[in-house]
């Protein structure tokens, strides 16, 4: 018997002798306790107690044959829809039981996400779930794995409007393109993502190392408007410096011409 399937059978709840005797039963059935004992390894002072909470559970079938009492399992398929049925009807009672607790918490935290793979689930529920509109300031590669999320958010109606550092293609959605530097781009290599969805929720992931990532969720307004404020708005500040041109100068004070050389990686003189 393999040991992670009487792992697996413990995490849906069966103790280890139960989860033994289950795949025993599979194995060799109909049969007798001893039989079971047998094949199973679980103790003969315990094994008709085990089966007892096999057949009260569902998972087993007590049989009277020849004047023998013998066990039978409940077809693997059959006992586990039944148990499906029973986890998605207490997941929903509980829901309910914890909705109506009280009031929901006030309370305002940042969850830290280690892994790219993480980081890139979290977003991809963000925009499964988002509601009205999704900006998003990502890296191409990125852009990539989070593509058919965001076509299909565009097709139920969001709003979605991306902010990259090269043209990517989204049907029905905006694209705003602004170059970066070759060093800037291999400093965010491998994620690179600032995601607001619904002005309710912030993410943001980052590089650390090859292969590695940290992102950071929370919900506090503050970041969430700080986050939505700087995709919205800074990101089109080279542009309108360009537009400006020398002029910029006579808008931007001296004491802040570094300030903008480093967001922009140009040098305003």
């Amino acid at each position: 018997m393999k040991p992670e399937t009487v792992e697996r059978l413990v995490d849906l709840g069966f103790s280890e002798y139960e989860a033994k005797a289950y795949v025993a039963l599979l194995k060799e059935n109909p049969a007798t306790g001893y039989q079971v004992s047998k094949v199973s390894g679980v103790p003969r002072s315990m094994i008709y107690e085990v089966l007892g909470k096999l057949t009260a559970r569902g998972a087993a079938m007590e049989l009277r044959k020849e004047g023998k009492t013998k066990y039978a399992p409940v077809a693997p398929r059959e006992f586990l829809t039944q148990i499906h049925r029973e986890h998605e009807a207490l997941v929903t009672a509980l829901e309910d039981d914890l909705v109506g607790l009280g009031q929901s918490s006030d309370l305002e935290y940042v969850w830290n996400i280690e892994g790219i793979a993480n980081v890139l689930a979290k977003a991809s529920q963000m925009i499964a779930e988002a509601g009205e509109s999704i900006y998003m300031a990502v890296l191409p590669s990125t852009f990539a794995s989070l593509k058919a999320a965001l076509q299909e958010a565009i097709d139920r109606g969001i709003r979605v409007v991306v902010y990259t550092s090269q043209a990517v293609d989204l049907s029905g959605g905006r694209v705003v393109v602004a170059p970066m530097s070759e060093e800037h781009l291999k400093t965010a290599e491998g994620l690179g993502l600032v995601l607001v969805t619904d002005g309710d929720e912030v993410l943001v992931g980052e590089r650390l190392t090859a292969g590695q990532a940290r992102g950071s969720w929370t919900r506090s307004p503050l970041f969430v408007l700080i986050a939505e404020h700087h995709l919205r708005t800074d990101l089109y500040l080279p542009r309108i410096l360009d537009l400006l041109g020398e002029r910029a100068t006579d808008v931007i004070h001296e004491d802040d011409w570094d300030v903008f050389a480093m967001a922009f990686e140009r040098t305003i003189r």
